[in-house]
């Protein structure tokens, strides 16, 4: 089962579930975040694949909240709480990832040659993760906030939130998993997060063209202060 965000507003920023029709704005705000082939004549595939990331990360998701201004989403957050997740046939979203990768490379198969060397990198990389990762009841998929909205404590508020319906579920530990070169990973530490792992991140490297750390944090929410719970 998914836990259905429950809509609010913290003075102009209002929150409530994703929805499907928010992944155009989601994707154009992900390529802005992580602007994979920007300037190339590979630039509409950069949407692709971000529409993509959204997608899958939706797929391992039971939390997806975004955050409004008005009418404009600027901003969301997706994860998974483990007792919410319980019970779910965990083969599923692989197929589904699966048949989107397909759908993606039909749309545009001179990608193929690129989304192998990418799908390989992703594997060697999901490794690692399952090596370094600490086990979880919690985990932030995706947060990601406009550019021109940062600063304004909307990512906080995303995150107090999620952490708030984990700990009401019952959840010990939330980890996340970024990366040095195009995250803000000290907004992270500077909410209490603890770095627990970092290692070569391949996938990142692929796409930036050089060297990335990927690191894993890790938040104990029993000794954190209590996050807002969503009202």
């Amino acid at each position: 089962m998914n836990i259905e965000a429950p809509s609010s507003a913290h003075g102009d920023v209002a929150f409530r579930s994703y929805r499907p029709s928010d992944l155009t704005v989601c994707g154009r705000i992900a390529k802005e975040a992580f602007p994979y082939g920007r300037g190339s004549e590979r630039e509409n595939s950069s949407k692709w694949t971000m529409e993509g990331y959204i997608e899958s990360s939706l797929l391992y998701s039971t939390w997806s909240e975004v955050a409004c201004v008005g009418d404009e989403v600027v901003g969301f957050l997706f994860g998974r709480i483990e007792k919410t997740w319980k019970g779910r046939n965990r083969f599923r979203p692989l197929i589904t990832e699966l048949a989107m990768t397909a759908r993606f490379l039909l749309r545009d198969p001179l990608m193929l040659a690129r989304s192998l060397g990418l799908m390989w990198n992703v594997w060697i990389t999901e490794a690692k993760l399952a090596e370094h990762r600490p086990e979880s009841d919690a985990e932030i998929e995706l947060l990601i906030v406009d550019s021109r909205h940062r600063g304004k404590g909307i990512g906080k508020q995303l995150v107090d939130r999620f952490l708030g319906a984990a700990k009401n579920a019952g959840a010990r530990v939330a980890t996340l998993y970024t990366e040095d070169l195009q995250s803000n990973y000290r907004f992270y530490e500077s909410y209490g997060f603890k770095r627990v792992a970092t290692f070569y991140d391949d996938v990142t490297s692929y796409f930036a063209g050089k060297p990335s750390t990927a690191i894993i944090y890790a938040l104990d929410l029993k000794r954190s202060e209590a996050p807002e719970r969503p009202r």
